[in-house]
């Protein structure tokens, strides 16, 4: 009996052991963080850099995981672990860069964004951030360049065109910012910035129900304040959609309590236009007894 333990145990120790690589872990870490699971993905990701510290991917990921979650501090100690061990890593800069931003040092952003540019310069995100860096900064005279670049690396990225457009907005150039917008849209319908930024052009040029619609898409996609509310209630008169824009003027009334003297004439114009004259002369005279010449006017002529 005692032969045969020794012969099963000869044989068991001598079989190769599997252990798990820091390959493997880097493996599983990837595909918690697919998955948003972040807390597994970061023990997957140290334990890879526990068994070979060299793994620059890992640190990377991890680095990925941290500024998810908003801990900056860790995230920007991994990205340099990764310049550490690879000079040339443009990504790194970048995501360090991006850290840097949301830490409050753009200064240390922006060196980073121009390595990462001077390393890759295809790279389109480190273009757009330095842009909006330049923006908020007044280098005006080098957001349209990063911008411009931008867009000849990657014509189908809306949010350069978005920026672009911004940027033509700011420098008065209107009709330049709504193409770029109308192209971004094009790329993203269901943008509510995008929407809500053209909408404001639209009202410009005196395209009123394309302001409308473009409000309706950010309203429904979660921009639904009273203020876009307020501005397609204009939008929707002016282009004599009356019964949308007596819609709005009540949601305005009655939801966000703006019980406005203006809010109750338009309303009440519009319920003229379509044959509602008990509505049009209630609003009319609620908008006159609160000031409104033009209300109390109308009032007098329509309402007997």
């Amino acid at each position: 009996m005692s032969r045969i333990f020794v012969l099963l145990t000869s044989i068991l120790f001598s079989l190769p052991v599997f252990s798990q690589t820091s390959h493997d872990f880097l493996l599983k870490g990837l595909q918690h963080f697919s998955g948003q699971q972040y807390q597994a993905a970061i023990e997957a990701f140290t334990k890879a850099i526990e068994l070979n510290p060299a793994q620059e991917e890992a640190w990377f990921k991890r680095g990925q995981v941290y500024l998810e979650l908003g801990r900056f501090n860790q995230a920007a100690g991994d990205f340099t672990e990764v310049i550490a061990l690879r000079p040339n890593h443009g990504e790194a800069y970048y995501f360090r860069a991006l850290t840097g931003v949301k830490k409050g040092q753009p200064a240390e952003a922006l060196k980073d964004l121009n390595r990462a540019i001077e390393i890759d310069s295809s790279l389109v995100k480190a273009f757009l951030l330095r842009a909006e860096l330049g923006e908020k900064a007044g280098r005006n005279g080098e957001v349209m360049p990063d911008l411009n670049r931008a867009i000849s690396l990657a014509p189908n990225n809306p949010n350069a065109f978005f920026l672009r457009a911004k940027q033509f907005s700011k420098n008065g150039n209107f009709e330049r910012a709504y193409e770029d917008l109308t192209q971004a849209i094009s790329l993203d319908p269901d943008h509510a910035e995008m929407r809500l930024e053209r909408s404001q052009l639209c009202m410009r040029k005196g395209l009123f129900a394309q302001a409308a619609e473009d409000l309706s898409v950010a309203i429904d996609r979660g921009l639904d304040y009273a203020d876009n509310y307020q501005l397609r209630a204009q939008a929707y008169f002016q282009a004599e959609l009356y019964a949308q824009a007596i819609a709005d003027y009540t949601m305005l009334i009655n939801t966000f309590s703006r019980r406005t003297e203006q809010n109750y004439y338009q309303r009440g114009l519009s319920r003229i236009q379509t044959n509602d004259l008990v509505g049009a002369c209630e609003d009319l005279n609620k908008a006159a007894n609160l000031g409104h010449d033009k209300a109390r006017k109308k009032a007098n002529e329509v309402c007997k």
